[in-house]
């Protein structure tokens, strides 16, 4: 039982989740490039930035929830990331995430973009969006295969 016990505390400290939320209006762009982006930095060992914005994507208005993350560990890391929008009565709107790939996981000092987060919502849905919540776990224990 110990044992057990041990190996769950160490999977714990192995593990960490850190989340944002607030008030948010996201602006519509015809480009990734606008400074119109929301940006907000968190995470502890994999940092990552926000980059969310509205626009359009094969025809359909989409809200981009991507990031770009960079391991600031001294070993590869592994992470899922989670965002949630929220209209006035706190109510979903949409969600998306992603995660890193593989089994090497997050090279210490490699960054790279989780660009495949994307909302798809009706014509003008992404105007009643007014808060979010996200979640980034990191842990340096590779998946199991």
């Amino acid at each position: 039982m110990k044992l057990i016990t041990l190996a769950f505390l160490f999977l714990a400290l192995s593990l960490r989740a850190e989340s944002i939320q607030g008030d948010i209006k996201l602006d519509y762009s015809d480009s990734s490039f606008s400074d119109k982006t929301f940006k907000k930095e968190f995470g502890s060992k994999v940092k990552a930035t926000t980059s969310w914005y509205a626009g359009e994507f094969f025809g359909e208005e989409t809200v981009f929830a991507s990031i770009n993350v960079k391991n600031t560990a001294t070993k590869p890391m592994f992470f899922n990331y989670y965002v949630a929008f929220f209209d006035k009565d706190k109510k979903l709107v949409g969600a998306t995430g992603q995660g890193s790939f593989g089994q090497d996981g997050l090279k210490p000092g490699e960054e790279s973009q989780m660009g495949s987060c994307l909302v798809k919502l009706p014509k003008d849905k992404y105007k009643e969006i007014v808060s979010y919540q996200a979640v980034i776990y990191e842990t340096d224990i590779a998946p199991k295969k």
